[in-house]
Formats: C-alpha cells, sequence, structure tokens
C-alpha cells in the first residue's frame, strides 16, 4: 500500500495528524497538570500567610503555639501539625494521611527549608507542605500540612481523559476525510491509469470526463487532447500510407501491363498508334510515380530532423526569380502571367516560402483552363497577401472543399497527351507549411476560378 500514490497520501496524513494531536495532547496534559500544581502552591502560600499571623496573633498574647491549631485546621480542612526543632511532632490537628512524607520533609528542611511535595499513593494525591516558623530569627517550630486533592486531581485527569477522547474523534473524522478526498481524487487518477493501458492496447476509447476544477481535471483535459491528437494522427498516418500505397500500385500496374504486352509480343507487328500511345502511358505512369516518391518523401520529412533559419529576403525577387524558372513550361502552354507585386521583404523561412509558391504556381500551370494567371503581392495592415488566381474546370463536389487533404486530385482531361501528372501531395504539403509558419493558406472557387490566398 505504501507504493502507491494512495497509500503514500493516507499513511502521510494519517501519521501528520496522529504526531500533532499527540503533541497536542501531551501540551495540554502537561499544560493542566503544571496548572493544577500552581494552583496548589498558590493555595499553600495563602495558608501560609494565615497560619503565620495566627501564630503571630497568639505570641503576641503569649498564648502557647498549639492553640493555633485549630483555627489554621478550619482554613485547611485536613492535617495539621507543628514540629520541634527535632523533627518532632508535639501537636496535630486532624488526620494524617502519610506519616513516611512527614519524614521525610522534616528531613529535608532541616528546619530551614521550606518544601512541597506532590505524590499520588494508592489511588490518593495529597501533598506534604512543611515552613519553619520563625520569630524574630528564633526558630519556633516547623508548620505541616498534609492535604487531600484526590478529588481535583480526578476532576482534571477527567479533563485530560475528554480532551483525549475529542481529539482520538477527532483524528478519526479527519482520517475518515482525507480517506474520502483520496479516494474521490484518486479515482480520476485511476480511470486516467486504464484509459492508458487501454489506449496503448489501441482500443477506442471515450473522453475522460471529469467535473472538478482542479489540477487533476486539467491534466484530464490535457490527456484528452493528446489521445484525441494521437488517435486522429494515426488514422491520418493510415490513411496516408494506404493512400500512398493505391497510388502507387496504380502506375506500377500500368507499367507492368504495358511491359508484359511488349514483352510477349513482337514490337514490329504491333500498330504504331498502340507503341505510341503505350510508350505515351509508360512515360506518364513513371512520371507520377517518380513524382509521388517525391512528395511522399516531402510530406515525411516535412517535420522530422529539419533545421530551419529565418532571414531577411525580398518576397517581391524570390517571386519573380521561381517565374523565370518555370518560364519554359510557362511559354510551351503559352500562359501569360500578370503580376501585380508591391516590393516587399519579410523575416522567416525562405526555402518554406519557396516551397509553397513553387507548389501553387505549378498547380496553376498544370490546372490552368485560360492563358492567364493573376498573381498579387500585397500589405493589407499588419499582413502581407499573396494570392494566386486562375481560371479552372469543373471540380467534382466531393472534392472542391477537400484540395488540402492527402491525394486528392482530379483530372479531367480525356486526352491522354494532356493529361496531368499528379501526386495529390502539392497542395497537403503546402497547407502543412504554412501551418509551421503560423501562415493562413485558404482558396475559394468563384465563378470558375480558383484563388489561393496566403496570408503571412
Amino acid at each position: 500500500m505504501n507504493k502507491t500514490l494512495k497509500g503514500k497520501l493516507l499513511i502521510g496524513s494519517i501519521v501528520s495528524v496522529l504526531v500533532i494531536n499527540i503533541i497536542f495532547t501531551v501540551f495540554i496534559s502537561i499544560y493542566l497538570n503544571n496548572s493544577f500544581k500552581n494552583s496548589i502552591i498558590q493555595e499553600m502560600n495563602n495558608i501560609k500567610v494565615a497560619a503565620l499571623n495566627i501564630v503571630n496573633q497568639n505570641e503576641i498574647m503569649e498564648e502557647p503555639i498549639w492553640k493555633s491549631l485549630s483555627p489554621i485546621n478550619e482554613i485547611i480542612q485536613d492535617y495539621v501539625g507543628f514540629s520541634n526543632e527535632n523533627s518532632k511532632i508535639n501537636q496535630s490537628v486532624g488526620k494524617l494521611i502519610n506519616d513516611e512524607e512527614i519524614y521525610n520533609i522534616l528531613t529535608e528542611s532541616n528546619n530551614i527549608k521550606s518544601i512541597i511535595k506532590f505524590k499520588y499513593l494508592n489511588n490518593s494525591y495529597f501533598i506534604t507542605y512543611n515552613y519553619p516558623i520563625y520569630i524574630k530569627d528564633v526558630f519556633i517550630a516547623n508548620l505541616l500540612i498534609q492535604k487531600d486533592y484526590s478529588y481535583k486531581y480526578s476532576q482534571m485527569i477527567k479533563t485530560i481523559f475528554i480532551i483525549i477522547s475529542g481529539q482520538v474523534l477527532v483524528v478519526i473524522a479527519l482520517i475518515l476525510t482525507i480517506s474520502l478526498i483520496i479516494n474521490k481524487s484518486m479515482k480520476p487518477l485511476n480511470d486516467l491509469k486504464n484509459s492508458m493501458k487501454e489506449f496503448k492496447l489501441g482500443k477506442d476509447i471515450d473522453d475522460i470526463e471529469i467535473n472538478s476544477k482542479d489540477e487533476i481535471s486539467d491534466l484530464a483535459k490535457t490527456y484528452n487532447l493528446m489521445k484525441n491528437k494521437l488517435t486522429t494522427q494515426d488514422k491520418v498516418l493510415r490513411e496516408f500510407f494506404n493512400n500512398a500505397t493505391h497510388e502507387l500500385k496504380t502506375p506500377i500496374t500500368s507499367i507492368s501491363l504495358y511491359s508484359q504486352i511488349f514483352r510477349d509480343n513482337n514490337i514490329k507487328e504491333m500498330d504504331d498508334d498502340f507503341i505510341s500511345r503505350s510508350s505515351s502511358r509508360i512515360v506518364l505512369e513513371c512520371e507520377k510515380m517518380k513524382n509521388l516518391v517525391e512528395k511522399i518523401l516531402e510530406a515525411s520529412r516535412g517535420k522530422i530532423n529539419r533545421n530551419k533559419f529565418k532571414n531577411n529576403f525580398s518576397l517581391t525577387e524570390l517571386i519573380e526569380e521561381i517565374e523565370e524558372d518555370f518560364e519554359l513550361r510557362i511559354n510551351d502552354k503559352n500562359l501569360n502571367i500578370k503580376n501585380d507585386l508591391q516590393n516587399i521583404s519579410y523575416y522567416g523561412v525562405f526555402e518554406d516560402f519557396e516551397q509553397i509558391f513553387i507548389n501553387l504556381l505549378d498547380n496553376s500551370i498544370k490546372y490552368s483552363a485560360s492563358k492567364k494567371i493573376e498573381i498579387k503581392l500585397f500589405k493589407e495592415e499588419k499582413n502581407i497577401n499573396l494570392t494566386i488566381k486562375n481560371k479552372i474546370l469543373d471540380i467534382p463536389e466531393e472534392i472542391k472543399d477537400r484540395l488540402f487533404e492527402p491525394f486528392i486530385k482530379y483530372n479531367n482531361f480525356n486526352d491522354i497527351t494532356k493529361e496531368v501528372s499528379s501526386s495529390g501531395l502539392g497542395l497537403y504539403l503546402c497547407n502543412e507549411l504554412a501551418k509551421e509558419n503560423n501562415w493562413n493558406l485558404s482558396y475559394d472557387i468563384i465563378e470558375g476560378y480558383i484563388i489561393f490566398k496566403l496570408i503571412l
């Protein structure tokens, strides 16, 4: 039990409560006992003063000292006596409680010291008091008092017992309360532990619901977020590789099919048009497979072991340089790029912006249904905006809002010579890079035009 958090908390709490209550009980007991003795000492001092006054009055009236016993006993209402200088008791009034204590105190006093002794004997609590009386520096007698305080002592013991009983009840109540609190607090932790075990085994589990507003609730919320994120990532990862496998299988199957035809047949006897179409298909499928592998590698390396460095660079110059690199493809398709670029510099990751713009421009060149692509770069309030606009053919409704998902693509060209080689990962990678840099990438499809907008 002491190895579990619950056991440690419970044992620690019980030990702490017990130690505190034991210390408190000992302190109260010592305090009550000292107060009890101090009250007796104070009472004996008062009796001593009264007795000396009586003795002095009798001395003035030249009365013998033994006549002082009765008045003193009226005050004490127990045993009182006088002893001579040889420790012999001459006169006394009342019942002697313990003669041994009288003898011991006379011997210890030696007619000089005033002594009080407390004694608990045979279920009886009494005191023995001795005070040497001197008048004009002449020893007269030892005033001896024995008084029973058993009743007051028993009352004090009862008080201590009541306090201890109360403390025991308080300790039991605290232990039960602490145990309930710990059990209540440990329940969500146990739920978390069990949920983690099931999650580790790959089971589908619901979110942990904790209604309290404490650190455990925050932990549960964090766990739920982590679990859901990992579940989503795992689902996306599985879908990603399932799609990747499917996308790789398609070109491989096509290449394999045409290769077998060429292997098993005499090429010289084949139709020239078939050979041309087959060769084009093989080249196209190889290009698709090459692009797909490159994009998969880019996606897999996206957040792994990639040191990114920020620096100042001109967005305007970078866009113009990339357009120059695409000049051959642009001319081949008789495209016209209309630029509206403000002169803007930016502090950020050069390579990420470069890759996003390359993919967006490549996408526009591939799928443009007109001869014009419009590119704008401008500042709006505190944001830097880049937009790329081009006309497109109809996109199926089921994928129109999912272009940023991996392996989403559509090819509506019937002519193999116009068919686009696409992995379906370009826009997905652009969106992921934008998220990494806290940029916002979005698109709108309006009246046959698609407009990509990147906000830095």
